[in-house]
């Protein structure tokens, strides 16, 4: 008797370990399920030809500073110019953000692969893997932030961009055929 109590008391802390198992597993999934979707996100509002554009506004601000010889700065352009080179540091900004958060979503998605196997395999202190999950989803909502605030730079910058090259590009073509006429 005492044998089958001892049994059916083992077996039914087996079965809650396997119930808490279960949920650790869909956490992880749903997850890494995330991280994929942010992923494909970011490379779908990747920044296109960002060495093509930072060519492009270089050339520009070049042409404008050999070939610009007026005594008077008008305010508006000079105002344009800035916003333009703003243009030129914040490219580099947002390149960079996007490299640092397309590798912080493969090294999250390997913690959390990770994190699978030990929960399968019951590797680790168990007891702390609600804890390893909570930790790895504020993470996640870290990386979240950061492409949010990516996205937002980047629509500015397409603004700026959009707004600001054709009309200095075509002043500054202008500028080296006057300077080429003389």
């Amino acid at each position: 008797m005492r044998f089958l109590i001892l049994l059916f008391i083992i077996s039914f802390f087996w079965s809650c370990s396997d119930i808490e198992k279960d949920r650790h597993l869909k956490k992880i999934k749903g997850l890494t399920n995330l991280v994929s979707k942010l992923k494909k996100e970011l490379t779908q509002n990747k920044i296109s030809d960002i060495s093509e554009k930072n060519i492009a506004v270089y050339t520009v601000i070049n042409r404008i500073k050999t070939y610009y010889y007026i005594d008077t700065i008008d305010i508006q352009f000079a105002k344009k110019m800035d916003a333009y080179k703003e243009i030129r540091k914040s490219l580099k900004y947002l390149g960079g953000n996007y490299e640092k958060i397309r590798t912080s979503l493969d090294e999250e998605k390997i913690c959390l692969t990770r994190l699978k196997s030990d929960v399968i395999n019951g590797f680790g202190q168990r007891e702390k893997y609600a804890d390893n999950i909570r930790f790895e989803k504020n993470k996640i909502q870290q990386i979240i932030s950061l492409i949010n605030n990516y996205n937002s730079d980047k629509a500015k910058f397409t603004l700026a961009f959009d707004s600001l090259h054709p009309i200095l590009n075509d002043y500054s073509m202008r500028l080296e055929e006057k300077f080429k006429d003389k």
